[in-house]
């Protein structure tokens, strides 16, 4: 057990982006370092039910005031050095799947477990052009929002993260 705990720090420690939670199912990245732009907007494509909106206001919201600082020693100053010539990340998309109809995040979630989509994948480049979630529902858009927001690190007024490019395939292990 104290050997699983070692593992699992020196990953969460060394791998930031394995300190996603819950653990995507299928996770690749690249070892570059992106900054997030300071016009950084979430783009919603389609229709949008209001707690979509709302959920994409939240996200921004997040990303620029509550500056999370890394978990390592420095909080992240040794990363100072990677992002200060990194690429900025000024955009992400965000659609549902062609088909796949915008019926509010509520309404997804009130399904049967088994009844629900909450798939998603995402894509962030590391050469600055916009980033992608893509869904077949709303409920997966929410998943997708939050994982994204795991990714960004803050250090002396900079908003960054590193392991880039990076795509995730998730989906619930139920």
């Amino acid at each position: 057990m104290k050997l699983f705990a070692l593992v699992s720090l020196f990953a969460a420690v060394y791998s930031p982006v394995a300190a996603l939670w819950p653990q995507p199912r299928g996770l690749q990245t690249g070892s570059t370092t992106l900054k997030l732009g300071r016009n950084f907007r979430i783009a919603v494509s389609g229709s949008t039910p209001s707690d979509l909106h709302d959920a994409v206001q939240r996200t921004q919201q997040f990303l620029s005031k509550d500056q999370l600082g890394r978990l390592v020693v420095g909080r992240g100053s040794s990363d100072a050095e990677s992002f200060s010539s990194a690429k900025s990340l000024s955009r992400l998309s965000i659609s549902l799947e062609k088909g796949a109809a915008a019926h509010p995040i509520a309404t997804e979630a009130q399904k049967a477990p088994e009844d629900r989509d909450e798939a998603y994948t995402l894509t962030v480049p590391a050469d600055g052009s916009a980033a992608t979630l893509t869904a077949n529902s709303t409920l997966g858009l929410l998943r997708g929002l939050t994982t994204f927001s795991q990714l960004w690190y803050e250090y002396g007024g900079t908003t960054y993260a590193l392991d880039t490019p990076l795509t995730i395939q998730d989906s619930p292990a139920y």
